[in-house]
């Protein structure tokens, strides 16, 4: 895959293809929110339990490489997901969000081997989880273009 972004389409394939895999819950929910929120894979390994704000339905994200940390909304199937993986997890309210075997924490390896293995589910060759931040960048922008677009044609 030469494209940077996933289309719409491949995205609800990466999507369906974590929910066949052997961790369903974790890893819809770690694939939907590095998706919505443009995360890079360091800002989604830090991620805690204690960033999430359930009953305000947001996330706070600690931005790297000197982009600015703060709350976000988080979207309803985002949510649900998140809720489904804290449930299966133990219902646990503290500590890192993304753990691997024997309940460690994710490390950057093996978070870039579940994509491209979710990837290759999905039939998307040469997936990383950079893809994921350039899809949210590319469609915010092509939103932002088509709202414009609509307003030069209204006026």
């Amino acid at each position: 895959m030469k494209r940077k972004y996933l289309f719409e389409s491949e995205l609800q394939a990466l999507f369906e293809a974590a929910k066949s895999s052997g961790k369903p819950e974790r890893n819809l929910a770690l694939v939907i929110t590095m998706y919505r929120h443009g995360l890079r894979a360091n800002e989604a390994l830090a991620m805690q339990w204690e960033d999430i704000n359930f009953p305000a339905q947001e996330i706070f994200i600690r931005r790297a490489k000197g982009s600015v940390s703060g709350a976000a909304p988080l979207w309803k199937d985002e949510l649900n997901a998140l809720r489904k993986y804290q449930q299966k997890s133990g219902d646990r309210s503290t500590g890192y969000i993304w753990l691997g075997e024997n309940s460690e924490r994710l490390s950057w390896i093996d978070l870039y081997k579940l994509i491209k293995r979710l990837g290759k589910t999905a039939n998307l060759n040469s997936l990383h989880p950079h893809q994921l931040r350039n899809s949210f960048g590319y469609h915010i922008f092509a939103s932002v273009l088509k709202t414009a677009r609509i307003r030069i044609i209204a006026d």
